[in-house]
């Protein structure tokens, strides 16, 4: 294995009895247009399909694996997916879009009075753009 292209270390492991999704790896070209592209170059990413239960208790469990992973691919100089579950923390956004402070202003300019907005905006955009 090249020492360079190591595999991530997380602090800590799925529990015993908990089954580990395999990720489907695809090539996803560079995005040059968007402001929070999340591949900024050409990247290989890894898409993660499971199955939970709908239940705020499976939803924290999901929230505490997805943050790991989250770090590791921020560890790697990667970048998580946006349209998906918002269990990153906004610290970990901010980290992996630092474009995120110019989306905002620009936001604000074109959206004064905040018409338009969803979760996404609200968990981690609307600080950024104070």
């Amino acid at each position: 294995m090249n020492p360079t292209l190591r595999p991530p270390t997380c602090a800590s492991s799925p529990s015993p009895g908990h089954v580990v999704p395999q990720p489907s790896i695809r090539h996803s070209p560079a995005d040059r247009d968007s402001l929070l592209r999340w591949a900024p170059v050409d990247v290989f990413s890894f898409v993660l399909y499971h199955k939970q239960r709908n239940t705020q208790s499976a939803d924290r469990q999901a929230g505490k694996w997805t943050r790991m992973l989250v770090d590791a691919a921020l560890d790697c100089g990667g970048r998580h997916y946006l349209p998906y579950r918002l269990h990153a923390t906004p610290a970990q956004f901010l980290r992996a879009y630092p474009e995120a402070r110019e989306f905002a202003a620009l936001k604000s300019r074109v959206d004064p009075t905040n018409r338009f907005r969803n979760q996404l905006w609200d968990r981690y955009l609307g600080a950024a753009s104070t």
